[in-house]
C-alpha cells in the first residue's frame, strides 16, 4: 500500500528506496523467487536507479551464494567448477525438488522427456527393453545427473529409471532453462559441458551387450517427402516437407530437414508421419509410401535437423535386400 502511495504520488526516489528494502529482506530470508521480482520491479520503476540496482543484486547474489551449502558445494562440484556464480545461482535456484518412494519411475522407456536430474538421495536402476526383455545396464545415486539424452535434444528416453530406494531429486524443466537463457545465453553449453549429452547410457548398453539398433542400417541418400498424419495440433507441422533421406533399415529410418521453427520441430516426437520416395527398380520408378512414428530428432547447425522414425510395419526380408542392392550401386 505504501508503495503503491509513492507511485501514486510521483516519489520515485522513495519507491526506490522501499522497494530495495524489500528485495533485500526477502534475499536474506532465502525467500529468492520474491528478492528476483523486486529486484526487477526497480527497473520498471526507475531503470536509472543503477546505484540502487547494483546494490541489491548484490545481496541477493551473495543471498543466494550462502544459501548453497558446503555439503552441496561438494556433492555438485563440477557444476560450480564450470559455472560463473551468476550461472550457478540461477541454475540452482531454478531448480525444483522432487521426493520419490521405491519401484516409482522417473523416465520412462520410449516416453519424452524434458527435464534434467540431479540426484541428492537414495539409489536409482536404469533398464532397457528389447524383444520384451528388460536388462538391468546400471545403477546410479547421489551425484549423479540423468535425463541428459532428451533433455538435451528432442529424443525418446532410451531406458527407463526407477527408484530403488526412498530418493530426493532435483529438476531442471526445459521451458524454465530457455527463460533464464536470455540473460545467461551460455548457460545450456556449459550445463552440456558438466553433463554430456545422454552418451553414457549408449556405453552402458554397449557394456551390456545390447544393441539399440536390431537391424543393419543401410545408407540411401535420395530426396523424400514428409507429412504429419492427423496432428491434434494447428501449429504442428502439417504441409508437404522436403528432406533428404539419410539411412533405411529394417524398421526404421532418419532423414535430415531445415526449419526455422524448433518448436514445432520438438513437437514431432511421438507423431506419426507419413514418408514418400521414389527408387528405381530394374529401370523403372517404383513409389514407396511408408508411415512410422517419430522417436527423436536431433538439432544441427544452420537450422538443421535429423528425424528418426519408427516404421509401423517393418519391410519384408526380400525387400530390405532389393534396398541393399541398390544402395550398393550408389
Amino acid at each position: 500500500a505504501r508503495l503503491k502511495q509513492l507511485l501514486q504520488e510521483g516519489q520515485s526516489q522513495e519507491a526506490v528506496k522501499l522497494i530495495s528494502q524489500m528485495a533485500v529482506f526477502c534475499a536474506r530470508n532465502q525467500d529468492f523467487e520474491r528478492a528476483d521480482s523486486y529486484r526487477d520491479q526497480l527497473y520498471e520503476v526507475d531503470s536509472m536507479a543503477l546505484k540502487a540496482i547494483v546494490a541489491v543484486n548484490e545481496v541477493i547474489e551473495a543471498e543466494k551464494s550462502k544459501a548453497l551449502t558446503p555439503d552441496k558445494r561438494r556433492m555438485w562440484a563440477r557444476f560450480f567448477d564450470v559455472l560463473s556464480t551468476e550461472e550457478a545461482n540461477a541454475f540452482f535456484f531454478s531448480l525444483k525438488e522432487q521426493t520419490l518412494e521405491s519401484e516409482q519411475n522417473v523416465l520412462t522407456q520410449g516416453q519424452p522427456n524434458e527435464r534434467l536430474y540431479l540426484i541428492n538421495q537414495g539409489q536409482l536402476k536404469v533398464t532397457h527393453e528389447l524383444e520384451s526383455r528388460q536388462a538391468l545396464i546400471h545403477t546410479i545415486g547421489a551425484g549423479e545427473t540423468i535425463g541428459e539424452d532428451t533433455f538435451f535434444s528432442v529424443n525418446v528416453c532410451t531406458a527407463t529409471v526407477t527408484t530403488l530406494s526412498n530418493a530426493k531429486l532435483s529438476y531442471l524443466e526445459r521451458e524454465r532453462l530457455d527463460g533464464i537463457q536470455i540473460q545467461y545465453p551460455h548457460l545450456e553449453a556449459h550445463l552440456q559441458k558438466i553433463c554430456g549429452t545422454g552418451r553414457k547410457i549408449f556405453d552402458w548398453l554397449r557394456q551390456k551387450g545390447i544393441d539399440r539398433r536390431a537391424y543393419k542400417r543401410i545408407n540411401l541418400n535420395t530426396k523424400i517427402t514428409f507429412q504429419v498424419l492427423t496432428p491434434d495440433d494447428p501449429s504442428t507441422l502439417q504441409r508437404s516437407v522436403i528432406a533428404e533421406l539419410w539411412d533405411i533399415s529394417k524398421c526404421g529410418l532418419s532423414f535430415y530437414f531445415q526449419s526455422k521453427s524448433p518448436e514445432a520441430v520438438r513437437r514431432l516426437v511421438g507423431r506419426t508421419l507419413g514418408v514418400n520416395f521414389t527408387l528405381n527398380v530394374a529401370g523403372q520408378q517404383k513409389e514407396i509410401s511408408l508411415t512410422g512414428v517419430v522417436h527423436g530428432v536431433q538439432n544441427h547447425p544452420l537450422d538443421e535437423y535429423s528425424v528418426h522414425l519408427q516404421l509401423r510395419r517393418n519391410f519384408s526380408d526380400e525387400a530390405i535386400k532389393t534396398i541393399f542392392r541398390l544402395a550398393e550401386k550408389d
